[in-house]
């Protein structure tokens, strides 16, 4: 079978490519690019294929880089097929960005083609990731440890901007490729880092490749037939991953989710790292940390939700937090103390918007209030017995409040620890003063002004309020 039969049977297997369909193909002047540029441009008619070609330079080699570049020009030139070159400073992205060169000049690449899709409005972008290179990232990423969907290397297709990449030679070798190009008459350009044994990939290509293919020279087959696989178990994985992480949630914010240890636990085993691999995904979505890459991380959190200890902390990188307290525990990022608004006048009436809630107050007769019908998310107060305004703040160390009905005061904190509230949910809880500084109530805990008595309630006007707290906030402990 010919290399153009064989890479055709594979796009045909994998639903690569659609008649009509229009396509960016990435091109360096490297044979796997050329190799790629020439096949399409061969298939273009048979398959009613409209083409277009990117080049980035990527200006790390100077006057050589550019010449890539104008020689994948002239190819097209000739050939009448669209050409898009893009120029751009992978030096100056990675010093701004502080990444490293090979990560710059990807993002940068990438950034490119999306460009030129759009440009384009093409369906696909075609890449000429090949068979060698699947090896190579697999090894890389078992190496570092790399878990999830990440093991599976090189996806045959995935989403990018809407559209999607599709590398139709990942059953070829380099050599496959090479020869295609000697066949076709194609002098392909050279990049000569790499040869270079700075590189990680090139270690790779150079010392342990070659020991592979000794072994099995279709080595390339069994590695792509085992991604395919793979990718197929993780999205099995992960989506059963998603049902049980929604089960053992109690509470979801953009920066900060709320966990039931007693349900987490209960996630059979085989899941519980993805379980938490998928929540650092939802957290961490500014990429300052690719989880996938951080399997360090994920056994951090899992013995913490193991622990025997009532509280506990786990801090990651990019201030990413881990609080256990009793049978729940909160992963997020800890708010910056700007974002707390310490006290706020209540507006009465009106709402009173609180980092944890807001309070809604009114004035109300008498005799249409039930102490039955308070519950413990309301309170109301007889204007002469307190001072105004009221004051809404956050609980703060050496607070006490006198409870309605008991001698004395009680420190708030005891009250926390006695209702077993979270220690994160305590500092955002809410208290309400009046203008003495005098507290007159924690909201849904505990009371510290008396209930009017029933002969005055009909008489007088009352001040009610109410907190309403955010989705899960103060739930009674799992």
């Amino acid at each position: 079978m010919t290399f153009s039969e064989r890479v055709t049977r594979f796009i045909e297997t994998h639903h690569l490519i659609r008649s009509n369909a229009r396509l960016v193909l990435g091109v360096s002047g490297g044979a796997d690019s050329m190799a790629l540029l020439h096949f399409f441009y061969m298939k273009k008619k048979d398959w009613k294929l409209e083409l277009a070609v990117c080049s980035v330079d990527h200006t790390l080699r100077g006057v050589k880089s550019a010449e890539d570049q104008k020689y994948v020009a002239s190819f097209c030139e000739k050939r009448d097929i669209l050409f898009i070159g893009k120029t751009v400073d992978a030096h100056s992205w990675s010093s701004e960005r502080k990444i490293s060169i090979e990560t710059a000049a990807r993002e940068l690449r990438y950034r490119a083609f999306a460009e030129a899709m759009e440009t384009f409005k093409a369906d696909a972008l075609v890449l000429a990731h090949h068979g060698d290179d699947q090896v190579e990232t697999m090894l890389m990423r078992q190496v570092r440890g790399t878990i999830g969907i990440g093991r599976a290397g090189i996806p045959v297709r995935r989403v990018f901007k809407g559209r999607e990449i599709i590398r139709p030679f990942l059953s070829q070798t380099k050599a496959d490729l090479e020869n295609y190009c000697a066949e076709n008459g194609i002098v392909p350009r050279l990049d000569e880092s790499n040869e270079s044994d700075a590189h990680t990939r090139n270690r790779f290509r150079k010392y342990v490749l070659p020991f592979l293919k000794k072994e099995n020279p279709q080595v390339h087959l069994k590695f792509q037939y085992e991604s395919e696989r793979i990718a197929e178990d993780e999205l099995l994985l992960v989506r059963m991953a998603e049902d049980q992480l929604e089960q053992a949630i109690l509470d979801k914010r953009k920066y900060e989710y709320a966990l039931s240890i007693p349900k987490f636990r209960d996630i059979h085993p085989a899941l519980q790292r993805r379980t938490i691999h998928l929540l650092l995904c939802y957290l961490y979505t500014n990429q300052q940390l690719q989880p996938m890459h951080q399997p360090i991380h994920i056994e951090q959190l899992l013995l913490l939700l193991h622990s025997s200890r009532s509280s506990g902390i786990v801090i990651l990188p990019g201030g990413l937090t881990a609080r256990k307290s009793y049978n729940r525990c909160r992963v997020g990022f800890v708010l910056e103390s700007g974002d707390i608004e310490e006290q706020a006048a209540i507006s009465i009436p009106g709402r009173t918007d609180f980092l944890s809630g807001s309070i809604e107050a009114a004035y109300v007769k008498g005799d249409k209030l039930s102490s039955s019908a308070l519950g413990r998310a309301c309170c109301i107060f007889d204007e002469e017995n307190i001072a105004l305004p009221l004051y809404v703040r956050t609980w703060r160390s050496g607070d006490r409040i006198s409870p309605n009905g008991m001698t004395g005061s009680q420190k708030i904190q005891r009250i926390f620890i006695n209702e077993k509230i979270d220690r994160n949910e305590r500092m955002k809880w809410p208290v309400i003063t009046d203008a003495n500084g005098r507290i007159l109530w924690l909201p849904l805990l505990r009371r510290g002004t008396p209930y009017p008595s029933p002969p005055d309630l009909e008489k007088k006007t009352y001040i009610k309020l109410k907190f309403i707290p955010l989705a899960g906030f103060g739930r009674t402990q799992e």
